[in-house]
């Protein structure tokens, strides 16, 4: 179950990565990302959480957000 959780967070991440590229940090990304978290009823610290995750593709950047 958990690992279904983080596959899915992970292509949720790479969503957020083509709308916020990695080279913007979480603060520039979150203006960007916002809108699309409303969007698709995801919540932003999820959002940014999901798009560290899909960067490093180390689950301790869900720790408290999404696990």
């Amino acid at each position: 179950m958990v690992d279904d959780l983080a596959a899915s967070t992970h292509a949720i991440g790479e969503l957020m990565l083509e709308v916020a590229p990695a080279y913007l940090s979480d603060t520039d990304a979150a203006d960007v990302l916002a809108t699309l978290c409303d969007a698709i009823g995801e919540d932003l610290e999820h959002g940014l959480a999901a798009r560290r995750y899909a960067m490093s593709g180390d689950r301790r950047a869900l720790h408290g957000t999404v696990l």
